[in-house]
């Protein structure tokens, strides 16, 4: 058996100089950082300023504009769904009205603390990429978080409607 011929050697001219250039972070890395650090703030600023006057009801305040119910399920059902609640949910968290945040949906409590803690991740990830470092990789434990988060609303849902 024959040994397959060598490769032509590249001259050195024409080979990129890898230390020379700056290594750049995948655009679409960096927008998606971007884009959910800003969406998981504007939740969190949300919560914080958005109000619920009674059980039913989410208002802009100083305005005193009611939200409309976004539920398909509900509308069609009458019956709620695993995250009917999570709104008013996130906000009594966002003031400090953990009972009531537990009565809208207890499994929000979950989802609210997972939307927080996107703001540190994703902006270390964002300087992580800046500096030239490669992203952390948790795979397994955002996995484990959704399907944890998947069990949570399920579960709570299944207990309110048969139990």
């Amino acid at each position: 058996m024959e040994n397959p011929p060598p490769l032509p050697a590249v001259p050195r001219a024409a080979a990129p100089d890898l230390e020379a250039a700056a290594w750049q972070p995948p655009l679409g890395d960096v927008q998606l950082h971007w884009t959910l650090l800003g969406l998981s703030a504007g939740v969190l600023l949300l919560s914080l300023v958005l109000q619920v006057p009674d059980e039913a009801a989410v208002q802009i305040p100083v305005v005193k504009w009611p939200l409309p119910g976004v539920c398909s399920f509900k509308r069609v059902t009458g019956r709620d769904c695993p995250g009917c609640g999570l709104t008013r949910c996130f906000i009594s968290l966002g003031h400090g009205q953990w009972e009531r945040a537990w009565h809208y949906n207890p499994a929000g409590i979950y989802f609210f603390a997972i939307v927080a803690a996107q703001i540190p991740y994703r902006a270390l990830q964002l300087w992580r990429l800046r500096v030239g470092r490669a992203e952390l990789s948790p795979r397994y434990l955002s996995t484990f978080v959704l399907v944890s988060l998947i069990a949570a609303l399920l579960g709570q849902w299944l207990v309110r409607a048969f139990v």
